[in-house]
């Protein structure tokens, strides 16, 4: 059995939950576009939170992100292989959001 750790990173916003949606919507296409064939994505929203299943490189991950009018949360598995990177995953996955869901389009 494959044992996984918990990755976790919140951002705050002032885009409300729908625009801070459309804002991550349209960039998750614009990464399925941009790196095709490098990784494969399966997600579905329902209202504001989006169940997600990674894979790349041989590396899967299942996780959530959830909208609301001033945070969005994501919460993930990493497998143990990449423990080590947790940190820096996560830093840079919040430092991405925040770019992401400043007020400038």
């Amino acid at each position: 059995m494959i044992q996984l750790k918990e990755l976790s990173v919140t951002v705050n916003h002032d885009l409300g939950s729908e625009n801070a949606k459309k804002k991550l919507m349209r960039r998750i296409e614009e990464l399925k576009s941009d790196y095709e064939g490098k990784f494969t994505l399966d997600s579905s929203w329902k209202d504001d939170f989006l169940e997600f299943h990674l894979k790349a490189a041989g590396i899967k991950t299942d996780g959530y992100l959830n909208v609301t009018e001033s945070e969005v949360s994501v919460t993930g598995t990493l497998p143990i292989s990449l423990a080590v990177f947790r940190g820096k995953i996560e830093k840079t996955l919040k430092a991405e959001l925040e770019k992401l869901l400043s007020d400038g389009d």
